[in-house]
């Protein structure tokens, strides 16, 4: 009877635990994650769709990006469905170099600004070598990253909405803006405020809902730098939170006082790669929660 009794219960443990496993898959394949990974004085930040597609909005200043990806990625998952180079500044893309090494890689959006660097040399030769396609972000394009209805993921370019293989890599630099459900994130890649400006002179209330600039996350322009991040700006994105990333102690002062006072203005809540490391933050398409 002692036995039988033993059993049962073991059993009735062992199902609970598959019923609650089972509630907690069914949870998360419903949740957009967005994980503003620490890879130090750079930007590198990971999406993934309730429906599994992932991609990788910047690449970070080395190989750090493997190590950062492997905290938020199964160990056996080696492909991104895309790869996003807001600019060609070694920052954002010499760890695309390392991922592309080790990654499958379905596409790959850039702004179209130039660079000279070895770095940049070095990525787009990986690119052509693995005969990635490649695509040129312009205003209004929109990247599904899932169509499940009522549960759409979209990535929609806000900027550049014109050629800008003349400009500074950061004049240049792609802005979009994550949504899901009621939920929506703008990526600000490094553009500076007469960016912002353009973007602030496009927009008004006959503008179409998906190229708005309302947000509840705003990832801070540069790292925090004061070139980016007007109080214009975030008082039209209004966000809830307000994301840096940037490495510890770095040589540019990131963040600049001047914007951590512009966001001290705002009811928001700033979080900090330097102080806090990855940052992920989940969407049930109604709220952002922080995974602590």
């Amino acid at each position: 009877m002692k036995k039988f009794f033993i059993g049962l219960m073991t059993l009735l443990a062992v199902t609970n635990g598959a019923i609650w496993h089972a509630v907690y898959l069914e949870s998360a394949r419903h949740e957009l994650t967005v994980a503003f990974l620490d890879i130090g004085q750079g930007d590198a930040i990971f999406i993934e769709a309730p429906n599994g597609n992932q991609i990788l909005v910047d690449g970070g200043p080395d190989a750090k990006v493997l190590h950062e990806l492997g905290a938020v990625m199964p160990w056996y998952d080696k492909s991104l469905d895309m790869i996003v180079i807001t600019n060609p500044d070694k920052d954002h893309i010499a760890g695309f170099i390392d991922i592309l090494k080790r990654f499958d890689v379905g596409s790959v959006l850039e702004p179209g600004t130039q660079s000279k660097t070895l770095t940049h040399t070095t990525l787009q030769e990986l690119i052509k070598e693995k005969e990635i396609p490649k695509t040129l972000a312009r205003r209004g394009m929109k990247i599904i990253l899932d169509d499940t209805p009522g549960r759409e993921v979209i990535l929609t370019v806000l900027f550049p909405d014109r050629d800008v293989s003349m400009e500074t890599t950061n004049d240049g630099s792609i802005v979009a803006r994550l949504t899901y459900g009621e939920t929506e994130v703008m990526l600000t890649g490094d553009a500076p405020i007469g960016v912002e400006n353009h973007l602030l002179s496009i927009t008004d209330s006959s503008t179409p809902q998906f190229l708005r600039l309302e947000s509840d996350i705003l990832k801070a322009g540069h790292h925090g730098s004061k070139t980016s991040s007007s109080e214009e700006f975030v008082k039209m994105v209004n966000p809830q939170y307000a994301v840096i990333s940037c490495g510890k102690e770095n040589k540019y002062g990131h963040p600049n006082d001047e914007t951590l006072a512009t966001l001290a203005k705002f009811p928001l809540k700033l979080f900090r790669t330097d102080q806090l490391g990855t940052i992920i933050m989940k969407s049930d398409g109604k709220k952002f929660t922080r995974v602590e």
